[in-house]
């Protein structure tokens, strides 16, 4: 394998990581936006894509395989409701945990980022 080969394999590695947490924040952050009413599972990937202009998607195992993690740990809450257009669908809220884990979250991507931020920042001034 070449070295090219070798970097390309590792920076997607990495980008996959940071995107599996980009969207795990995503989908909190959509959850919280329709908390009073909840929502359901495929209007959140539809949101998640709409939002961001189709940056972040990813398939609908993708969104519930995080959305039963949120369950599992006790970050979303489940209601099922039955619509008269349409089959019953389990709609999510956060749940006090998950609402106070998002704030936390939200508020720590808020401080890496501008730390990162001002390096990378002082580190390509330092370059030129």
């Amino acid at each position: 394998m070449t070295e090219t080969n070798e970097i390309t394999q590792w920076v997607t590695k990495e980008i996959n990581n940071l995107l599996n947490s980009v969207n795990r924040l995503a989908i909190l952050a959509i959850i919280k936006e329709y908390q009073d009413d909840g929502i359901y599972g495929y209007l959140i990937g539809e949101k998640l894509i709409e939002a961001t202009q189709g940056e972040l998607d990813g398939t609908k195992a993708t969104f519930y395989a995080i959305l039963r993690r949120f369950e599992k740990e006790q970050m979303v809450e489940h209601q099922l409701k039955v619509s008269s257009s349409g089959p019953a669908r389990k709609h999510y809220r956060l749940t006090q945990k998950g609402e106070r884990a998002y704030q936390a979250l939200w508020q720590n991507w808020i401080h890496y980022y501008g730390i990162l931020g001002d390096l990378i920042e002082t580190t390509e001034k330092e370059f030129k």
